[in-house]
């Protein structure tokens, strides 16, 4: 399946293939949608793929970790704790953005939090 969402999004984008920095740009996108419906009862699928998502989480982990994660829990987790938190941004670019909003006048209105 690899094979193909990398021929889908490089080669057939014509932003090439593989993790060579100094090829072209390698980052074409693939997205593929389904109407899961349309293939199978949406009720079982749900309950079967939460079965997974357990079976995934109880897996042991590998060497030097203390869980499993699936696609996409990290940056849910992520989301969640910037939600709450805020985004951290180094001073220096605060200061760069300030310095961005005074030239276009706009530092009154928006501000700096």
């Amino acid at each position: 399946m690899s094979f193909m969402v990398e021929m889908f999004s490089g080669l057939l984008t014509g932003l090439g293939f593989g993790i060579d920095p100094q090829a072209r740009h390698n980052d074409g996108v693939f997205i593929s949608v389904y109407k899961v419906e349309n293939f199978r009862d949406l009720a079982d699928f749900k309950r079967e793929m939460k079965e997974f998502a357990e079976f995934v989480k109880t897996s042991p982990p590998a060497s030097g970790f203390s869980e499993v994660l699936y696609p996409g829990e990290l940056e849910a987790r992520t989301e969640a704790t910037r939600r709450k938190d805020g985004i951290f941004v180094e001073e220096e670019t605060w200061e760069q953005i300030t310095e961005l909003m005074r030239e276009l006048n706009v530092l009154d209105v928006v501000g700096k939090p």
